[in-house]
């Protein structure tokens, strides 16, 4: 441990990752020198492995052949609309960036903000209570701000608030409260955008039937094995919000990266301040409403990922816990028959959601069966087809991912191969999460608005 603690961070990353690639080398290889037993030894074995096996696929599955259509789509649809409104769709936009002891990240974030190509913009800082330098830094660069940009036309408006600290749902709902723009879009205060993240998140709301949009959110700092790890993970999920797009089932609009416009709030109500997860119960009210949500796959926000295994689980913990109450809050939802409401998501997508819930407590004890198993029968082809179908997912992802840099695309092909094993770490972590969950709601304890120590990222645009 001792000459661990000597290397960096990312020597670490190199050697645990070529860890990963022998012990995948030698399960690969493991096919050729062991020889199955009679198929016939454990049939209700491999019937339960199969059936598990296959019902944690086919939405894979689904999501792998729908998702390549997306691009295709959203091109035919942005020549529909560029054909019918020729009047160019230039709203105010209003940027709000709650923000709790962030004095790492928030003046950067800020600043990435004032190079938006979209100029017709005012941001909104709510500072919640932070007992950090976060205060004295932001009045220090509005000071100067305003030094540097005398004439009106040249400068973006920025409004600073400092309040008492009441949680993240009450400090958006003052921004909400303060803003005026026409298209309203969250994102946190430890992010970084790029110029073109807001006039890609505006181009969706060109369409009047589309209320909100998600922006694509990615990693910053991935100099770690956590880093890289939670950047596989985000590249997954986001990936998928294609297909959810398409189907309309799109459930969490996370803080990172959200889009509204200013009448879905006028409509439903601003962000719950009970809820730990407002952005996913303010989604799924979106939902409810009958409200469209896509996916702005162009629309890039980086962020700063957990740097620590606590960090990580503190936050998966949240998350799991705010969908938990979440769904109960709007239980109606599933396996609802108005006709306002999406038939795959309240048919499908929520009950499978909790499904997966149910499948992951299961799932630990699925892979101590799984390895046991496949030990005694000398039967390795679960783990060897787990393998092949995990790395052909991540490399169509990766080769369709037209917003990661050539340079970036060829490091996560070589992580393709190790891709399943990494998973492992998520599961471990999501697994106390559930459990964890599942007992905080039994004993009615309370979450608050989780924070872990932030050490910055730097990213090459």
């Amino acid at each position: 441990m001792k000459l661990f603690s000597r290397l960096s961070p990312s020597t670490v990353k190199i050697i645990v990752f070529i860890l990963l690639y022998i012990g995948t080398g030698l399960l690969l290889a493991s096919i050729y020198y062991w020889t199955p037993e009679e198929k016939s030894a454990f049939p209700l074995f491999r019937i339960f492995i199969i059936t598990f096996a296959t019902i944690l696929l086919t939405k894979y599955f689904i999501y792998m052949v729908v998702s390549p259509w997306y691009d295709v789509i959203m091109h035919w649809k942005e020549k529909v609309r560029k054909e019918n409104y020729s009047q160019k769709y230039y709203p105010r936009v209003s940027v709000i960036v709650p923000a709790w002891n962030e004095e790492v990240g928030l003046i950067r974030t800020i600043e990435t903000i004032l190079t938006s190509t979209h100029k017709n913009l005012e941001i909104v800082v709510i500072n919640d209570g932070s007992t950090d330098n976060s205060d004295t830094l932001m009045k220090g660069f509005i000071k100067e701000y305003k030094k540097r940009h005398h004439s009106p036309l040249e400068k973006i408006n920025i409004v600073y608030k400092y309040k008492q600290n009441e949680g993240k749902g009450k400090a958006l709902n003052d921004g909400i409260k303060i803003s005026t723009g026409e298209i309203i879009i969250s994102i946190d205060a430890d992010c970084i955008l790029l110029p073109d993240t807001i006039s890609n998140f505006v181009k969706y709301f060109e369409d009047p039937k589309i209320m909100a949009a998600v922006g694509n959110v990615k990693i910053g700092n991935q100099d770690t094995i956590l880093g890289t790890l939670q950047y596989l993970e985000f590249l997954f999920s986001f990936y998928f919000k294609k297909a959810d797009s398409l189907f309309n089932t799109i459930y969490i609009i996370g803080g990172a990266a959200g889009a509204f416009r200013r009448s879905v709030f006028e409509q439903i109500g601003v962000y719950s301040d009970r809820n730990i997860t407002e952005d996913i119960d303010l989604s799924v009210r979106i939902q409810k409403a009958g409200m469209p949500i896509v996916y702005a796959s162009r629309a890039i926000v980086y962020t700063e990922a957990a740097t620590t295994f606590k960090g990580l689980a503190a936050q998966r913990l949240r998350w799991k816990r705010g969908r938990f109450q979440t769904f109960y809050d709007h239980r109606d939802l599933f396996f609802s028959d108005e006709r306002k409401h999406n038939v795959l998501l309240s048919w499908l997508v929520f009950p499978l959601a909790l499904f997966g819930d149910m499948q992951l407590f299961f799932e630990v004890f699925f892979l101590v069966f799984l390895y046991v198993y496949s030990f005694l029968t000398h039967d390795f082809s679960s783990f060897v087809s787990g393998i092949i179908i995990v790395s052909s997912m991540f490399f169509v992802q990766i080769l369709d991912d037209t917003t990661t840099k050539r340079k970036d695309s060829v490091s996560l092909y070589f992580l393709a191969p190790i891709g399943w094993l990494l998973f492992y770490i998520t599961t471990v972590i999501e697994y106390r999460a559930l459990v964890k969950a599942i007992w905080g709601m039994v004993t009615r304890q309370e979450l608050a608005w989780q924070k872990w120590k932030r050490v910055g990222f730097i990213i090459d645009k």
